[in-house]
C-alpha cells in the first residue's frame, strides 16, 4: 500500500437490545417484575425494529410473564381480592 492509500476501517457497534430484553425479562419474572417487566417490554420492541426478532419476541413474552406474575400488579388491579373469595 501506498503512502497516498488511506484504509477505512468501520467497527460496527451494535448494542443487542433483545437479549438484554430477554435477560432482564427473565429475571422480571421473579423478582422486581413491576420495574423490570416494562423494561423488558421496551428492550424487546426496539430489539425487533433493530432486525433481534427472535431474541426481542422472547424479552417481549417475559415481559408479559413477568407482568401476569407479579402480585404489586395483581394487587393494583385487586385480584388478590378473588384469593380470598376462594376463586
Amino acid at each position: 500500500m501506498s503512502e497516498s492509500e488511506k484504509q477505512v476501517i468501520v467497527i460496527k457497534n451494535d448494542t443487542n437490545y433483545g437479549i438484554a430484553g430477554v435477560i432482564i425479562g427473565f429475571v422480571g419474572i421473579f423478582i422486581f417484575s413491576i420495574v423490570l417487566s416494562p423494561l423488558a417490554f421496551i428492550l424487546g420492541l426496539v430489539g425487533i425494529f433493530k432486525g433481534q426478532i427472535i431474541s426481542g419476541f422472547f424479552a417481549i413474552l417475559f415481559a408479559v410473564l413477568g407482568l401476569l406474575t407479579s402480585v404489586v400488579f395483581m394487587g393494583l388491579l385487586g385480584l388478590s381480592a378473588l384469593a380470598l373469595l376462594g376463586v
